[in-house]
C-alpha cells in the first residue's frame, strides 16, 4: 500500500492508486482570511484562488493579469458590468452576450474566461469597457479591501 503524507503534519493525503485529479481536488488551498501582508506573490499561480477576506497588500502595483487570475467576490454592479464588457470585448463572438442575457445560454462554450467572478446576466448592457486598466485595478482592490503599497491603503479607503 502506497501512501502520500503531508511532510509537516503527517496527515494522509492520498493512498494506493489515487489519481492526480483526486489529489488536487482533496488538497486545494483556501486563502480566505489569510494574512498575506508583505507576502512576495511574484510568480505565484493564483488562478482561481479565493482570497475573499484575506488581509492582502500588494508590495508593487499589480498587473491586470495578476488581478484577473484571482477569484473576485462581492463586486458592485458597475464593476461586474465593466468585467463582463471586458470579457465580451475579448470573446470571438461578443454577440453571444446579448443572447446570454435573453436566453441564459452561457457565451462560453469552448473559450476561456479572462475574469474570475460570478457574472449576473441581468446586469449585461452592450458597450465597450469604460475604465482604464489602472483605474480598474484600483477599483477592484478597493472593492476587495486589498491595499497597494504607496497607492491604496489596505481596507480600500
Amino acid at each position: 500500500m502506497e501512501q502520500i503524507k503531508n511532510r509537516f503534519t503527517l496527515k494522509l493525503i492520498c493512498e494506493d492508486d489515487c489519481t492526480k485529479k483526486e489529489l488536487a481536488e482533496k488538497n486545494k488551498a483556501d486563502l480566505g482570511r489569510a494574512n498575506l501582508r508583505g507576502a512576495d506573490l511574484w510568480g505565484a499561480d493564483l488562478r482561481g484562488a479565493d482570497l475573499g477576506g484575506a488581509d492582502l497588500e500588494f508590495f508593487q502595483f499589480p498587473s491586470i493579469r495578476l488581478i484577473s487570475s484571482i477569484r473576485l467576490n462581492n463586486l458592485s454592479e458597475n464593476l461586474q458590468l465593466e468585467l463582463m464588457r471586458r470579457d465580451a470585448f475579448g470573446h470571438p463572438h461578443p454577440e453571444l452576450f446579448d443572447e446570454w442575457q435573453k436566453t441564459g445560454k452561457c457565451p462560453y462554450q469552448n473559450e476561456e474566461r479572462f475574469w474570475l467572478f460570478e457574472p449576473n446576466p441581468k446586469l449585461w448592457k452592450p458597450g465597450l469597457p469604460e475604465m482604464t486598466d489602472r483605474d480598474l485595478i484600483i477599483a477592484i482592490c478597493r472593492s476587495q479591501g486589498w491595499g497597494i503599497k504607496n497607492y491604496l491603503p489596505k481596507g480600500g479607503s
